[in-house]
């Protein structure tokens, strides 16, 4: 006997016991809905709901199923649960896994979660190969595939969930609810002694993201510090050298990095990002082309190449950087840091961007519409930012030096600004990556701290909150964001900024800000760069130096030194909120 003869069976003799199931028995053994009416009843609705929904009502004068059938129902539906998600192979017996995740058996929406982590997440965030997972992921393989892998990525791609219930058969769930119900199984599938395989590495690395993406800082720095140091002793893979390569680029210990870049924390010097060479056959992947994908069934924009793998190899060569720049901030002894230090790093930022190819290296221009490139931009324009913006508040500075030094901060929080503008007309906030937000917040408070007008830092501060507000009260969506907007909020009141009566309704209706809520989301107490601590550790003689290293600067590379990086050398304020 089958397990749908058997199942069959099972419910066939609980007819006889209750007629109350008749047309749920109908739903499931049709084949076309079993699928969704069984999601439904995981969800906890009611046998009674189900049937009226499918146009055959139940008996009026019998209320409920009686105990045994009740029990007897909830054996066969699991039994058939089961059995609708695995294959037994009619020689051997064996029963093989047919899809990756307990969580939901329907194929569509696993695929529509996967699909939304593919084209927002992955372009800026390569944790695996994604021809190799996918080959897996079809072929029932769990070489570059796992179950918790699969159970992670969906949890991610809850996030990017628009509207609850927007893929058929659910009508009633809860993106965050059912992104929990993915990070834990995710969890439960993972074994000590999987620890030190890569493809639990990866795991981690993409549970960091969902974590961190969701107010959980303290919980999501965990995984990606466990990432990095499994990654960084280099356990034996029995991946091919092209997949393990993406993993090494791709970066958990660069997203080790990027993280510690706004939480100000030190990643080890043994997971500094490895100077990579890249095998040519993996830009193959740049030709497969990008295309934006947001809702279960929606119309498709127009494909375009997709540039993933340059992308991703310029985002770890930028991330190098970063990791320098937090060690040489945040892990410096007293007075050790130097003017050399600091425009020694400006070189690499600058040589950084003038290596990039031509197809990503104009992101300031409308015609660059893909959104990673926007993202890549964004966060060379804030580690710009952060590398000088210490430097604003260092007493006694010859004015000539402070002023080029204001120019470069302010200019690049402008570009970087216009460039999250041109995003949200683009795609909206609700699609941008995990870290965006970050790099967003911190822009928009260097414009309110450091502008000279008023008018306006009150045009970036609504900005930033709107921005914020969309990114967190979406029905999926970062919850991280609603105490990030808090903490802004406050803090443009602490520079002074007549806040008007209108604020308030700006405001994310995640819960009040409270201590626990920004170590959540900041893993500290305020999301502000401690400027104190760089200072502190600043060598005394680089105001006499800093303006020697300038000139000397300026005759290596030319005027771009000493100008925003943006062609457009302030965007227009009122563009802001119109667009």
């Amino acid at each position: 006997m089958t397990a749908k003869q058997d199942m069959v069976q099972k419910i066939k003799d609980l007819q006889q016991k209750n007629d109350f199931i008749e047309s749920i028995f109908r739903a499931l053994t049709s084949g076309g809905i079993g699928p969704q009416v069984l999601d439904r009843l995981r969800n906890g609705e009611s046998y009674q709901s189900i049937a009226d929904s499918l146009g055959e009502a139940p008996l009026s004068d019998i209320p409920s199923l009686s105990p045994s059938s009740e029990r007897a129902l909830s054996k066969a539906l699991k039994d058939y649960d089961l059995d609708v998600a695995r294959e037994r192979d009619p020689d051997s017996g064996i029963i093989e896994r047919k899809y990756w995740t307990n969580v939901t058996f329907d194929k569509t929406v696993i695929e529509h979660l996967l699909t939304l982590y593919f084209t927002w997440v992955h372009p800026v965030h390569m944790l695996f190969s994604r021809p190799h997972f996918w080959a897996s992921f079809k072929n029932r393989s769990d070489v570059y595939c796992t179950s918790a892998l699969v159970n992670a990525l969906c949890a991610m791609g809850c996030l990017y969930l628009d509207t609850a219930g927007e893929y058929q058969g659910a009508p009633h769930t809860d993106p965050e609810a059912l992104r929990d119900k993915f990070m834990e199984e995710a969890r439960s599938q993972i074994k000590p002694s999987q620890y030190q395989k890569t493809i639990t590495v990866q795991t981690f690395a993409v549970m960091f993201l969902v974590e961190m993406s969701s107010g959980r800082g303290s919980k999501a720095g965990s995984y990606i510090r466990l990432a990095a140091e499994t990654l960084s002793k280099k356990p034996p893979s029995e991946y091919n050298t092209e997949a393990m390569e993406v993993t090494r680029l791709g970066a958990i210990a660069e997203n080790h990095s990027a993280w510690a870049e706004f939480t100000y924390l030190i990643p080890p010097k043994s997971q500094t990002p490895p100077a990579l060479e890249i095998p040519i056959a993996l830009y193959d992947e740049d030709s497969i082309p990008w295309q934006a994908y947001r809702y279960l069934g929606g119309e498709p924009k127009d494909e375009e190449p997709g540039l993933v793998m340059t992308c991703s190899a310029h985002y770890a060569m930028l991330v190098r950087i970063i990791h320098e720049t937090c060690h040489l901030y945040y892990d410096s002894h007293r007075e050790n840091i130097s003017a050399r230090d600091i425009l020694g790093l400006y070189e690499k930022y600058l040589n950084w961007k003038e290596d990039l190819p031509p197809d990503i290296r104009d992101a300031d221009e409308d015609t660059q519409t893909l959104p990673h490139v926007m993202t890549l931009h964004i966060q060379y324009h804030t580690a710009l930012l952060l590398l000088f913006q210490p430097l604003l508040q260092v007493p006694d500075f010859p004015w000539q030096t402070r002023q080029h030094i204001k120019t470069l901060a302010i200019g690049n929080a402008w570009s970087g600004v216009e460039l999250v503008r041109r995003f949200r007309v683009l795609w909206t906030c609700r699609y941008a990556p995990p870290l965006q937000s970050f790099c967003l917040l911190h822009l928009c408070d260097a414009l309110v701290r450091y502008g000279d007008s008023t008018e306006a830092s009150l045009e970036v501060t609504k900005f930033c909150m709107e921005n914020l507000q969309e990114t967190a009260d979406g029905k999926g969506g970062f919850s991280v964001c609603g105490p990030l907007q808090k903490a802004f909020f406050q803090s443009a009141k602490d520079c002074g900024m007549p806040i008007t009566e209108n604020f308030p309704n700006l405001i994310s209706t995640s819960p009040p800000l409270s201590t626990d809520n920004i170590l959540d989301a900041c893993t500290r107490l305020s999301y502000t760069q401690p400027v104190e601590q760089v200072i502190a550790n600043l060598n005394p003689a680089i105001k006499q130096d800093f303006e020697k290293g300038w000139r000397d600067l300026i005759e290596n590379h030319g005027s771009q030194v000493d100008k925003p990086s943006s062609g457009k050398e302030y965007m227009q304020i009122s563009s802001l909120l119109n667009d």
